[in-house]
């Protein structure tokens, strides 16, 4: 018998076990793969709609504030090409001032690639310099949540803003831009994508102007506001439909 014939039987199982492998290698990849990418159309292209437009959604009067829009420029709006928003100036009995401004994307990733969607970037860009940065968690009794913010204290002349930041993407809350938050962008590339949904990018500011140099007061008067608001705001970002 030829050793050719003497390794056959063995040769044999040996490809057909290694055929198995491959096969079983490649049904791996490509379930990861379907997992990790699916068909992105949807995630690329889709829109997830709100029930309401903000405007609507989010109150005029709330817990003795008064409320009136000022409308974005044609400009602003060719920087955030957002889905939806309200700007809006709150006055209350007490003479108090404070600015919301909520933008929403229907689609995260058109969100996350909006990097002038950023108080860092667009503040200083309208002349302010950043004088201060403080994180802190605000409780939102009425929904029972707590949401991390971060405060920002912007400079121009001597008038100070502080503005305050919450950005949701998806179901998550951040305190700052994703684009302030490298290591958050790296491992959320890593993670599969498990539907194809469009998802949602939001963002919320709160502006209220330092007077006589009081940045506590400031910052007082944006956590007072965003407690009173909290589970409006949260019921008027929440997507509904996609398109």
């Amino acid at each position: 018998m030829s050793g050719s014939d003497a390794m056959g039987p063995v040769g044999a199982r040996w490809r057909v076990r290694t055929a198995a492998l491959v096969l079983c290698a490649l049904f791996v990849a490509g379930a990861a793969a379907s997992i990790r990418w699916g068909d992105p159309l949807e995630r690329l292209v889709g829109t997830a709609r709100l029930a309401r437009p903000l405007r609507d959604a989010v109150p005029v009067r709330l817990e003795g504030w008064d409320g009136r829009d000022e409308p974005l420029t044609e400009t602003e709006m060719r920087a955030i090409l957002a889905d939806d928003y309200v700007r809006r100036l709150y006055r209350n009995a007490q003479g108090e001032a404070v600015t919301l401004f909520v933008s929403f994307h229907g689609n995260r990733e058109r969100g996350l690639q909006r990097y002038y969607h950023n108080p860092t970037v667009c503040y200083p860009a309208a002349g302010w310099s950043l004088a201060a940065t403080r994180f802190e968690t605000i409780t939102l009794r009425d929904a029972g949540l707590e949401v991390p913010t971060c405060r920002y204290v912007f400079d121009k002349g001597g008038a100070k803003l502080s503005v305050t930041t919450v950005f949701k993407v998806d179901d998550e809350f951040l305190d700052e831009s994703p684009r302030n938050k490298p290591f958050w962008m790296l491992i959320d590339r890593l993670q599969p994508d498990l539907d194809d949904r469009p998802g949602s990018f939001v963002q919320v500011q709160v502006i209220v102007p330092v007077t006589d140099g009081d940045e506590s007061k400031a910052a007082g008067l944006s956590s007072r506001f965003l407690q009173q608001f909290g589970r409006t705001l949260l019921s008027a970002v929440q997507p509904g439909s996609g398109t």
